[in-house]
């Protein structure tokens, strides 16, 4: 029987696609969205550099204004903004008694604005943040934090996220997981 339910935040409670990127600024954003959430800014999900570092150290990129808009944390609302319909839903799924927990590869910023959003600590029962952490998905470690850390059992549990080599990761350690595509796909697993 599943108890738990463990979410990505990316893509699956907040947009963070380049499609709404491109709704934002009205333009092709592949050379943004690239050098915006490019190798090193790894270094701010794992907590290892702010935001403002990394955007500084940007400056000399072409569409610096654009990267820096799309970053900054005063932006967030309309550049990472909260996809209703999916947090309704998830909220739907706590009344009906399962256990909701975050792991996320995430900013410290971005952590700060989710939270003042849908308020996580009335929702979750807790979370993993890479930032905190120091750890980031697909790394095994954070996922073993987190079933250690609220004592799950993974045969008790599902995980979903957008992104594939983190589904495969979950799987291998035998968390039964799927790519979110949809909100369809936590309501076909869910009921």
């Amino acid at each position: 029987m599943i108890k738990n339910i463990i979410l990505d935040v990316g893509g699956i409670l907040f947009d963070d696609s380049k499609e709404n990127i491109e709704k934002v600024l009205n333009k092709n954003c592949d050379y943004i969205y690239k050098v915006a959430y490019g190798k090193d800014f790894k270094k701010c999900l794992l907590g290892n550099l702010d935001i403002n570092e990394y955007i500084n150290g940007l400056k000399n990129e072409k569409d610096f204004n654009d990267i820096k808009y799309i970053l900054e944390k005063g932006n967030l609302k309309e550049t990472y903004p909260l996809i209703k319909n999916n947090f309704e839903f998830v909220k739907t799924l706590k009344d009906r008694g399962y256990n909701l927990y975050l792991l996320t590869n995430i900013t410290e910023d971005s952590f700060n604005y989710i939270n003042g959003i849908i308020n996580i600590n009335e929702i979750f029962a807790g979370g993993i943040y890479s930032f905190q952490e120091h750890l980031i998905k697909p790394n095994r470690e954070i996922y073993s934090l987190l079933i250690d850390r609220f004592r799950l059992h993974i045969k008790e549990t599902l995980f979903f996220d957008d992104k594939e080599k983190n589904v495969t990761t979950a799987n291998e350690l035998g968390i039964k997981s799927f790519i979110f595509n949809s909100i369809e796909d936590i309501k076909n697993n869910c009921d």
